[in-house]
């Protein structure tokens, strides 16, 4: 993943997501903790010969 992430042609995708935990063993005191937050994470190269000059691009969006 590092090699991949110094060549600066990969893509990142994350995506937020919530998750109910509850309990399946009966608790004395009741908690309101069983939904998380969590985040997930993928990192993939960048293939069909993409460069780096392919991705140097802002100005002519920006101009746009």
């Amino acid at each position: 993943i590092q090699d991949l992430r110094q060549t600066l042609l990969a893509s990142y995708a994350y995506d937020n997501f919530d998750v109910e935990l509850k309990s399946h063993v009966p608790l004395a005191e009741k908690s309101n903790n069983s939904l998380k937050h969590l985040t997930s994470g993928l990192i993939f190269p960048l293939q069909h010969g993409v460069t780096i000059d392919d991705l140097k691009c802002s100005d002519e969006l920006w101009k746009k």
